[in-house]
């Protein structure tokens, strides 16, 4: 686990499999509120850091472990509102975060109340606006400052280049959030797995480019008949780590498929 600074933010980067580190995810926490928890499989980390901190506030990017797997631990041990996308709220409350067999065992007794974000969560010197941006996950918020222009993004951006896709993934809406995005008067991202990301406006607009040029020429290779595994080869022929190394959960086809079901 690594810690940094950033102006007033305190960065935590930490491995989301420690028989994997070089899949990190970077946790924001600045002026009492932290922005996104974590994965469960890291807690013994996660919870001596957070017992340092002075935690008055969650913000959850999405519903994916690694960004909220210690939403249990901190509804049981600190008094705080913990915010997400309203979809989100009836999962959460019905432990459906929690392995099917300790739902069974009933090992998982913990009652968690979550809120619907409020228009600006507000914070001693900061205000922090959450924006719907599906595209990753239909749930997928970020959290711009206007005053610093900062943008908090959780897996929205990641790569201003992606090749693989998950199956639930919408390119479509990746881009129509991206566009979004696009009106806002960004510095710095901050990003889940990217980290700190300097002339933020500039990847967001780089890498809308991207999936609108690499959208455009996969539907015109799928109206002309070529095959999903043959449009992989000509738009993106080398392998890909990330598809490796999830065994195919992260995919190119995935990618291609998404960029012409919709």
């Amino acid at each position: 686990m690594g810690n940094m600074k950033y102006d007033d933010l305190e960065v935590i980067k930490i491995a989301v499999n420690p028989l994997y580190p070089r899949l990190a995810i970077y946790l924001y926490f600045i002026d009492g509120l932290l922005i996104d928890t974590g994965p469960r499989l890291r807690s013994l980390k996660l919870k001596r850091m957070f017992r340092s901190w002075d935690i008055q506030q969650v913000a959850i990017t999405h519903h994916h472990e690694d960004h909220m797997g210690m939403v249990p631990w901190l509804a049981t041990h600190k008094s705080l509102p913990i915010y997400c996308h309203e979809s989100m709220i009836p999962w959460i409350e019905e432990k459906q975060y929690s392995p099917r067999y300790l739902r069974f065992l009933k090992r998982v007794t913990k009652d968690i109340t979550v809120y619907p974000f409020p228009e600006i969560i507000k914070t001693p010197n900061y205000e922090f606006y959450p924006i719907e941006t599906p595209g990753h996950t239909k749930d997928h918020v970020c959290f711009y400052e206007p005053h610093q222009k900062w943008l908090f993004t959780g897996d929205l951006y990641v790569s201003a280049y992606p090749k693989v896709a998950l199956k639930s993934e919408s390119i479509p809406s990746y881009i129509a959030s991206l566009e979004k995005l696009s009106t806002l008067d960004i510095d710095t991202v901050f990003c889940a797995h990217e980290g700190i990301v300097v002339y933020g406006k500039e990847r967001i607009l780089e890498k809308l480019d991207y999936l609108r040029k690499t959208t455009s020429a996969i539907i015109q290779l799928h109206n002309e008949g070529y095959r999903d595994s043959e449009i992989v080869q000509k738009i993106f022929p080398g392998k890909v780590r990330l598809e490796l190394i999830t065994l195919g959960s992260f995919s190119r086809k995935n990618f291609v498929r998404s960029c012409y079901r919709e």
